[in-house]
């Protein structure tokens, strides 16, 4: 039957007994493997207020979430991910939390998406968090944990690929730019690969944002600096010495701060330059970190911030996971603002596959969201319905061995039913009661049934296999 006005919102699932029980299964499989590490779980709101999430996750991110505002009058959003939060909670309890703090948590995240996605708008994370830990140790167990949740679920072949975030950016500020030139460099990257086509959509952006001066607006706010000077000198300003509602020494000085402050073209061509050249770094991590330390070098660059990309694979080679291919990807930055070192994702075999999870290291985000100093963190995720996408149709299947419909013979039976269904049931059958009484044999083989067991007043019964 067709129902009009009452269908599903797109991008949104309905999902079936066989199919959830699955679901749990797996997610309840992972959240083992992880308290295994020793990762306590946590549960967290599905709203929180709006500010949690813009504070450092990016424009991207803003653009995904489901914001409205409550009864209450308070802005509040679906959270989008859970990592902001668990640092949310971590801030109201970290008087009574020693660290290192481990923490996991699973649930429903929400995310906007205009066209089809592989998991919909609503789709389910498993994740950790490991806060107040630094170093290649900390980033090495968490790379580890997640590679090990999967192949505990038989995904022994993957390929995890490695960025570093604070790396890339240690480079780029050897150019003596601005923050704002310096971080729209490292989240241009991903365009760069592009070849000219990307650099020139980076140009285009940049001088939008007024990154990219020409010499003749800078000429022209020379001049203009000049002339304003020379007039005051000479005393032919306004009778207030006034332009507008600012004095012509107001706007003088505004124009020389404007000229001290904006980035060396040249400094600027040559930090585009790199970073394009870096964009394209990516294979073997041996091969890439060589090619990556001799670039800087041409530069005149020290190299040596990429040794916290190169001990992070040390540390994660203690673990062992010979499985687990490894590459590295320069241009790797995430798609949440918040990284400030290591990231990672985690692919399903070793060709293109499909991308299960994904993580790295946070440094900034515990004093962005009202902490008093910066505190060391890094976690990762992993989307549920993705890792059983990858998994083998009977992965996490818990379907019990028997699934039987428990009726009565007549009227005086119904007590003895009960009591042999709720039998049936301590010794792991599902065993559902006939509520009237009936026991058609194709009803109940449709409702998914293997046997009707008919019970008679006395307690004895009759299993009748479908």
């Amino acid at each position: 039957m067709e129902l009009q006005g009452t269908q599903r919102l797109p991008g949104m699932r309905d999902l079936f007994e066989e199919e959830n029980r699955r679901s749990r299964r797996v997610r309840d499989g992972l959240q083992f493997f992880l308290a295994l590490y020793g990762y306590r779980t946590v549960d967290t709101p599905v709203v929180e207020p709006t500010d949690i999430f813009l504070r450092k996750s990016g424009g991207e991110l803003a653009s995904q979430m489901y914001t409205f505002v409550e009864p209450g009058g308070h802005q509040v959003s679906l959270r989008p991910e859970f990592t902001s939060q668990v640092i949310r909670l971590f801030l109201q309890e970290e008087r009574t939390q020693p660290t290192p703090v481990r923490w996991q948590y699973a649930g429903p995240v929400f995310r906007y998406s205009p066209g089809e996605t592989r998991y919909g708008r609503q789709f389910t994370q498993v994740g950790a968090e490991l806060i107040g830990a630094a170093g290649a140790s900390a980033e090495a167990e968490v790379m580890a944990m997640a590679c090990g949740a999967l192949a505990s679920f038989g995904l022994g072949s993957q390929r995890m690929v490695l960025g570093d975030v604070g790396a890339v950016y240690g480079l780029l500020k050897q150019f003596k730019l601005s923050e704002r030139a310096t971080y729209f460099l490292l989240y241009s990257m991903g365009e760069l690969r592009d070849g000219e086509d990307g650099l020139a959509l980076v140009r285009a952006r940049g001088q939008e944002l007024g990154l990219f001066d020409s010499d003749e607006r800078r000429g022209s706010m020379e001049a203009l600096a000049q002339h304003l000077a020379a007039t005051e000198a000479n005393g032919n300003g306004g009778s207030d010495g006034s332009i507008g509602v600012r004095t012509s020494q107001e706007v003088m000085e505004r124009l020389e701060r404007k000229l001290r402050a904006a980035d060396s073209p040249e400094q600027l061509d040559n930090a585009l330059a790199f970073a394009q050249a870096l964009s394209g770094m990516k294979g073997a991590p041996k091969d890439t970190l060589k090619a990556a330390r001799s670039l800087a070098e041409s530069h005149k660059l020290d190299a040596s911030p990429l040794s916290s990309l190169e001990a992070s694979i040390d540390a994660f080679a203690l673990h062992d996971m010979k499985s687990v291919e490894i590459s590295i990807d320069l241009c790797l930055a995430r798609d949440i603002a918040y990284y400030t070192g290591p990231v990672f994702e985690v692919w399903a075999g070793s060709g293109n596959g499909v991308r299960l999870a994904g993580g790295g290291r946070y440094d900034g985000l515990v004093k962005a969201l009202g902490g008093s100093q910066d505190v060391p963190a890094l976690g990762f995720a992993c989307t549920l319905e993705l890792v059983m996408d990858a998994l083998d149709e009977d992965a996490g299947d818990t379907r019990p061995a028997k699934r039987v419909l428990v009726a009565p013979r007549n009227d005086n039976a119904v007590k003895a039913t009960l009591q042999a269904a709720a039998s049936l049931r301590l010794g792991g059958e599902v065993a559902a009661v006939s509520l009237d009484g009936a026991a058609d044999q194709a009803s109940a083989k449709a409702q998914g049934f293997e046997a009707i067991i008919m019970v008679a007043d006395d307690g004895t019964s009759e299993r009748i296999w479908l």
